[in-house]
């Protein structure tokens, strides 16, 4: 959260009512808390937020992108970039929930992208912590490479010192999401 919310009356009232809707979540049964989470996620794609039945942080995450850089949202399909510009820059787009940076984020099997925008989020709150941008140089330097998998990784740790800081972008395209005019398209 940014320091300058922090105790105003919207942020104390905000979570309370996490607190409230915390309390309640912790008396359903597993079904329910199911059942909710799988409401949650179809009022999300009626939204046009997510695409998919997965797990929505990684469709939001490319929605953010796309609505910070414009162009193309890639089907989902498409295995090198998620986002293409309307100036023709690929990007991939990573997201992970982290309390720590030490977390790994998901695998790059392709480098058919320009750069990668790397997402991190607070637990519970889901608040976006920071974004950075990396070239597909970058990526591939800072990584650490396992031939088994045929993969490169990255750490929070490592993507936070790399590349440019995006964060305020990305923030404002969060707090845009709700409105957005392509949500439901």
């Amino acid at each position: 959260m940014i320091r300058s919310q922090i105790g105003s009356p919207d942020a104390v009232e905000q979570q309370t009512e996490d607190a409230r809707i915390a309390h309640e979540l912790r008396g359903l049964s597993a079904r329910e808390l199911l059942t909710r989470m799988e409401l949650s996620l179809e009022e999300l794609r009626r939204r046009g937020i997510v695409r998919s039945r997965n797990a929505p942080l990684a469709d939001v995450s490319e929605r953010l992108v796309w609505i910070a850089r414009g162009g193309t949202l890639e089907p989902q399909s498409m295995k090198s970039h998620d986002v293409t510009t309307e100036a023709g820059q690929k990007i991939q787009v990573k997201a992970r929930i982290m309390k720590t940076p030490s977390g790994m984020f998901s695998q790059f099997r392709s480098f058919g992208f320009d750069t990668a925008v790397f997402l991190v989020f607070a637990p519970v709150t889901v608040d976006l912590l920071f974004a950075r941008e990396l070239t597909a140089g970058e990526v591939t330097s800072a990584g650490a490479r396992s031939e088994w998998v045929n993969a490169t990784t990255l750490t929070g740790a490592k993507v936070l010192t790399r590349g440019a800081d995006v964060t305020d972008e990305m923030r404002e395209a969060y707090r845009l999401l709700d409105t957005d005019p392509g949500a439901g398209s």
